[in-house]
């Protein structure tokens, strides 16, 4: 696998929205470093979240540790290369961010009137298979 593609999917898995959520009367998507709103059309960051509200409230305590964890796998892809970082590395980052976006969507969905998709688990798990299957899948290294 070349290093552009594996790098292409773990930017795309990174720009997809992570979790669509759906509410009465609409639905907004987060993203990894925000979400949008349509009505009117702004978008928060999740700095600026977390600076408007004081704290990461607990039901989405996973979004800035899954925001964390990607950030991580995007540096380790960046320098995989460069270093000779072993690709599990990145690949292993990618999946434990699958899992808090998983987890992002689950906690949202436990809201009375709230559904969360997590469709950025889908996305982070998608580039793990195809940025990094080649090297999970063959010999280890020695």
């Amino acid at each position: 696998m070349t290093t552009a593609r594996r790098l292409a999917a773990v930017l795309l898995a990174g720009l997809l929205p992570w979790v669509v959520v759906t509410f009465d009367g609409g639905w907004y998507p987060l993203f990894s470093v925000g979400f949008l709103h349509f009505d009117p059309l702004s978008v928060t960051t999740l700095p600026g979240y977390v600076a408007r509200v004081g704290s990461v409230p607990p039901r989405l305590t996973a979004w800035p540790t899954a925001t964390l964890l990607y950030g991580a796998a995007l540096a380790a892809a960046l320098l995989e290369r460069a270093v000779g970082l072993d690709a599990r590395i990145p690949a292993g980052l990618l999946f434990l961010a699958g899992v808090n976006v998983a987890f992002i969507g689950l906690s949202l969905s436990r809201q009375a009137t709230i559904l969360a998709v997590p469709a950025g688990a889908l996305w982070l798990w998608a580039a793990v298979w195809v940025g990094y299957g080649d090297a999970l899948l063959g010999e280890p290294p020695r």
